[in-house]
């Protein structure tokens, strides 16, 4: 069944069930403001009619006021800003709907509009309009609460999801064997050649495992703080390559944020798919720039074989999109490949 033949069939009982509720409620509004005077049959049809008519107006209204000040300004961001500005919208919305339904029931009435019949009308018609805004600001406010709480809690899980996925694969990655393989390797050639360094391997190694099982529930993380881990991680690698791996940094906003292992692994991304030898030295630069997004650029020299499936940007990327609207960019040439990732303030 397609999409429009599912709003089809809401709408053939959505738009019954909508005036049936405001015909309810015009009328329920009617016998309160009239405190027990008679209620005919023709004021039944008149308050409903005008329900439908100003008060179908005035909630559609209304609602889709809510729905562009929920983009607009929305009340976690702009509480203050939020309710002047509604208030003041709902107030002119309110007035205008009124003048021209006292003017619309004159005319229909056959009555001559001068001003006292504008006053009378307009007293009568503000007590059931100001019921109206009371009970359709509820109702609208409370839909979109309850909307945005469900669409928040829904975006909460997949940002979890996205997440776990992030930390499986770094971790992954770190246990993996070849990964072990080749820091025993290492570890083993220091510890008969260079015992003091062998030391601080080990505990660079410790530091790479104990991050990522830290920063196991964080969101954000601080970048200096990627970057001390990044520096531990840079260690090992260079371990095993030694002078044919070549990692500047020149960062300088450290105060902002990124998301965990995000470094880490576009660097490991890298290596991974390049030749490093004495031949081809693989420079990484990592760098930030004025439009505050930070840069990880290394020399195109693939290796054969070694096409990844992009799973990690991608998973990188899905989750910056729970922070902020900039994008990570990628962008490659015969001679060097880049990856930008937006750096964030909270």
């Amino acid at each position: 069944m397609t999409n429009t033949k599912i709003q089809y069939k809401k709408l053939i009982w959505q738009v019954p069930a909508f005036i049936l509720l405001l015909i309810a409620m015009g009328n329920v509004i009617m016998l309160i403001v009239l405190r027990g005077e008679a209620f005919t049959f023709r004021m039944f049809l008149y308050s409903s009619a005008n329900s439908v008519l100003v008060g179908g107006t005035f909630m559609i209204a209304l609602t889709a006021m809510v729905y562009t000040l929920d983009r607009k300004l929305p009340w976690l961001h702009f509480p203050l800003k939020r309710l002047i500005v509604q208030t003041l919208i709902t107030i002119a919305l309110s007035l205008t709907i009124i003048v021209v339904a006292i003017i619309l029931n004159g005319l229909f009435a056959h009555e001559q509009i001068t001003t006292g019949y504008f006053l009378d009308r307009g007293f009568f018609m503000v007590k059931i309009a100001f019921s109206f805004i009371v009970v359709g600001s509820l109702g609208s406010n409370a839909l979109m609460f309850f909307k945005n709480w469900k669409e928040a809690a829904v975006q909460q899980e997949k940002l979890k999801r996205e997440q776990l996925a992030l930390q499986y694969e770094t971790l992954k990655s770190q246990v993996n064997p070849h990964f072990l393989f080749n820091n025993l390797n290492s570890l083993t050639s220091l510890i008969s050649t260079n015992p003091e360094k062998a030391i601080e391997f080990v505990k660079q190694l410790s530091e790479v495992y104990r991050y990522v099982l830290d920063q196991k529930d964080q969101e954000l993380v601080a970048l200096e703080t990627e970057l001390k881990f990044l520096e531990s991680y840079i260690f090992l690698q260079k371990i095993r390559f030694g002078t044919n791996l070549d990692v500047q940094i020149d960062v300088s906003a450290k105060n902002l944020k990124v998301i965990p292992l995000s470094l880490q692994m576009l660097v490991e991304n890298a290596i991974k798919h390049n030749e490093i030898s004495d031949k081809k030295p693989l420079k990484i630069r990592i760098f930030t720039t004025d439009d505050q997004y930070l840069v990880v650029e290394n020399r195109l020299q693939k290796k054969s074989g070694s096409e990844g499936s992009g799973t990690g940007i991608k998973n990188i990327s899905d989750r910056y999109k729970f922070f902020t609207e900039k994008e990570i960019t990628i962008n490659f040439n015969s001679e060097h490949f880049r990856v930008r990732i937006p750096l964030l303030t909270n």
